[in-house]
């Protein structure tokens, strides 16, 4: 993935579903992490609902680095991929 597909949140999907082993499971990286605006692009939802969210644990919460909040993609792909079956 380029730089510039990383503002793109289609692509991180696109990347998410390409890695897809035979078994039906996923190989993508823990490591793959997405800031706040990323996230908010992804799922169009304010703060208060996504914090809502994390405190009721419907949605992850975020991993704090240097006091920045980030998302790992694959926690919200499956939190996504639940989303469909409920």
């Amino acid at each position: 993935m380029t730089p510039a597909d990383l503002n793109d949140p289609r692509s991180w999907i696109n990347v998410y579903n390409e890695q897809r082993n035979d078994r039906g499971g996923f190989e993508m990286s823990e490591n793959v992490l997405m800031t706040s605006a990323q996230l908010k692009k992804l799922i169009p939802v304010t703060d208060m609902t996504l914090w809502r969210w994390m405190e009721r644990g419907i949605f992850p919460r975020p991993k704090k680095i240097n006091r920045r909040n980030y998302w790992k993609l694959v926690e919200v792909q499956a939190w996504m991929d639940g989303q469909g079956r409920a």
